[in-house]
């Protein structure tokens, strides 16, 4: 390498993706000198989903991002299609968009290759300096200040500022120089994306596919349409599951693509325009201490992922608001300890301990791959409630991408009908039922509700060590979800973060 320059900011920003891009506009539209370390040149391709929800929308507009992307007409997502077993078990609207007045009533599909480029220009007309294709080496934080060592252009560059801000993803660099790596199977999520063409929607609203299936649990595959005939498809699935029961991602994504193929209306004909690969996120669950003396870590970094839909471009955004104010007030008092940055941990907690606490729990008792095929019956079941109940579809199909989650409310419709089911199936067993018993569409039956404690039975059998550290687990999350639910009311993220800026 070539000799050593040094570079000084306020703060150093490791990483140009959503939440780096978003904290880099949010302090330097106040005024904070902010440098952004980005090691690829943008555009660049991004394992994702590449949904924007409308709080994700919402921020992108404030940023003066929004315009320049829409031109290139992405398609409105309004719609959503839910398969079980290929089976299409929900057709029609997003449930819960459009409640909301200060929100879209529409996602975007936007590829991430657009999308993070847009968002990085728009830090950049707010007054952060961006350098791209520059690979952070080594980050040494304190209370005191914060040196980086950077590689740019076969030239070693040094940095110094007085805080330094972990936004490189899940493999962060800053967060393992703090020791702060969250590596948690059980919270990690494998995926495999690829773009394809497919024959155009008749619908003019885009509609967002979801399928669930044996192969594919604890996780999904997804078909969200991109425009002109474009869709992203791809597969996501724990990793502790790959690693207990040996699937093979490839072969995963493989299988779902030949299903497609096989049993999709529009699936004929689907080729592949790009190369499938593959990423990695950890979830909310999985975040430990976000800060440290000289700095913090959001997006990706700080594991602020949706434990159920495994979306982090909104809750990374959100965690950038969260940290720019905490750190700007650390600017002007001149502390940089982790204890004067405590102000964004307990932040991020009130703004998504109600509804991720409560996600996370979700995910945890879905940990159990023993449990699928009641666990799938019991979802085709409530998409069929919810393809004529319009307040069971908004309320509890909110766990799965809703805009405003209210737990305790989930919980209390799915009880009640849990209840139900409970009852007409039992009467079908019982000396002068009715025959059926469960009215039309009802097809829960005796058998249906004996698969769980058989499958219970063969995850004790299978793995006894595994299973009993699993049920810990699950009455560890349920405690922690009582206590965050008693002392909630509304959930924070239904009315952002904009209007506090």
């Amino acid at each position: 390498m070539s000799a050593e320059s040094e570079r000084s900011a306020d703060v150093i920003v490791v990483g140009g993706g959503p939440s780096g891009s978003t904290l880099a506009w949010a302090l330097a539209r106040k005024g904070v000198d902010v440098a952004v370390l980005e090691r690829r040149r943008f555009p660049r391709e991004k394992v994702c989903g590449d949904y924007v929800d409308p709080r994700g929308l919402e921020v992108l507009r404030a940023m003066g991002a929004l315009d320049s992307l829409e031109r290139s007409s992405p398609p409105r997502i309004t719609r959503t299609a839910t398969y079980v077993d290929w089976e299409r078990r929900y057709d029609g609207p997003i449930p819960f968009y459009g409640e909301s007045d200060h929100l879209e009533a529409h996602g975007y599909t936007i590829p991430r290759g657009q999308l993070d480029e847009a968002m990085l220009q728009a830090a950049a007309r707010a007054g952060a300096k961006v350098d791209e294709q520059t690979t952070v080496l080594d980050a040494g934080a304190t209370a005191g200040g914060v040196e980086v060592s950077a590689e740019h252009g076969g030239a070693t560059v040094r940095y110094r500022a007085r805080l330094l801000v972990g936004a490189d993803g899940v493999n962060s660099v800053v967060a393992k120089s703090q020791g702060l790596d969250a590596a948690d199977p059980a919270r990690t999520v494998l995926a495999r994306r690829a773009y394809a063409v497919i024959a155009a929607e008749e619908s003019g609203q885009g509609t967002a596919e979801i399928f669930f299936d044996g192969s594919t649990f604890p996780g999904y595959a997804w078909m969200f349409p991109s425009g002109d005939g474009r869709v992203n498809l791809g597969v996501g699935l724990l990793a502790e599951a790959r690693e207990r029961f040996d699937v093979h991602l490839p072969a995963l994504f493989d299988e779902f693509l030949a299903g497609l193929r096989l049993h999709h209306p529009r699936g004929a004909e689907i080729e592949l325009v790009s190369k499938p690969i593959g990423g990695i996120v950890r979830t909310f669950g999985a975040a430990a201490a976000n800060r440290f003396d000289g700095g913090v870590l959001i997006g990706d970094a700080g594991c602020f992922v949706d434990p159920m839909t495994g979306e982090g471009i909104t809750p990374g955004m959100e965690s950038a608001l969260l940290a720019a104010p905490v750190l700007i007030a650390a600017l002007e008092q001149g502390d940089f300890s982790a204890s004067a940055l405590a102000g964004y941990e307990r932040a991020f907690h009130a703004y998504f301990d109600p509804s991720m606490v409560f996600l996370d729990f979700c995910a945890v008792m879905l940990r159990n791959r023993h449990l699928k095929r009641p666990w799938l019956r019991a979802l085709a079941r409530g998409c069929e409630i919810a393809q004529r109940d319009e307040d069971f579809a908004r309320v509890s199909g909110s766990y799965f991408g809703g805009i405003e989650l209210r737990p305790l409310d989930i919980i209390g419709q799915v009880w009640s009908h849990s209840l139900e089911d409970l009852l007409l199936a039992w009467r079908q067993v019982m000396p002068g039922a009715a025959a059926g018993g469960g009215g039309e569409g009802h097809g829960v039956t005796p058998s249906d509700l004996l698969d769980w404690p058989l499958a219970l039975s063969r995850s004790l059998l299978s793995d006894p060590v595994w299973h009993v550290q699993w049920m810990r687990d699950m009455e560890q999350q349920w405690r922690t979800l009582l206590s965050t639910a008693a002392g909630a009311g509304s959930d924070p993220r239904g009315a952002g973060l904009l209007g506090e800026m």
